[in-house]
């Protein structure tokens, strides 16, 4: 068997940029590949097949163009690649990243946004969503951190650290956390002026953190009430004679 070329490996990361780029235009390819990737995304059929054909072109990654990939792809095919996911997000963030990824500044809504940021960060959270499906939710937790860290204005960050905590510890302690967020700046409306001159507020954070604040204190009043009828249950079955003898009603 022939030993795969420099080129012959270029191309195949190429290939696989350029296709994943059909399914996410964010990611960067060459034009060259383009064409090859537009004839091969038809022939797979199925955005599944697509994902398995990048990680394939990516076997065995090693540069950062392509650990991003397969990680990217690996997260892509959901649950059943969760410890490839791992295994490539992980190496991807012991490098210094891939130079192709946007790293400029850009203001989205009122909000000043790094984008070498934002892809970091989102292969942390590639990388413990796979973590939390392992059930290692301490190391999932540490990972949504640093993502919240490298993009502080996103409340879905703060939002997926609650939800381990729910998982991994408890409610109480989830609710003390998404109410510590409430003292972030990002909590207070961005004010701002569009392109067109049109004043703005993006109260984005705002709304997703108290909905998810709601939604959790909600959970747990209808697990006390499931609870208390389960035990209301339970007390009936052992004394059938009526309700004079309730727990409540014996005060």
């Amino acid at each position: 068997m022939m030993p795969v070329t420099e080129k012959q490996w270029n191309d195949r990361s190429g290939l696989a940029a350029a296709l994943f780029h059909l399914l996410d235009p964010s990611v960067p390819c060459r034009r060259e590949d383009e064409e090859k990737a537009a004839e091969l995304f038809v022939s797979l059929e199925t955005d599944r097949k697509r994902l398995l054909k990048i990680l394939s072109l990516c076997e065995e990654p090693s540069t950062p163009k392509e650990l991003y990939l397969a990680a990217k792809a690996g997260s892509w095919l959901g649950n059943s690649h969760a410890e490839e996911t791992v295994r490539y997000a992980s190496a991807y963030l012991e490098t210094p990243g891939w130079i192709e990824l946007p790293y400029h500044m850009v203001s989205e809504n009122g909000i000043l946004v790094s984008q070498g940021d934002r892809c970091r960060a989102q292969v942390f959270e590639e990388l413990a969503q796979a973590q939390e499906h392992l059930h290692r939710y301490e190391a999932a937790l540490a990972n949504f951190a640093e993502a919240y860290r490298l993009e502080p204005y996103n409340a879905m960050n703060a939002i997926k650290m609650a939800d381990v905590v729910v998982k991994s510890r408890s409610r109480l302690e989830a609710l003390n956390f998404l109410n510590q967020q409430k003292f972030s700046r990002y909590y207070q409306p961005a004010e701002y002026t569009d392109a067109q001159g049109m004043r703005h507020r993006n109260d984005t954070f705002r709304q997703i953190l108290d909905s998810h604040i709601l939604k959790i204190r909600s959970a747990g009043q209808a697990d006390t009430e499931r609870q208390r009828m389960e035990n209301l249950k339970k007390f009936r079955t052992k004394h059938p004679e009526g309700e004079d003898n309730l727990p409540e009603k014996r005060k």
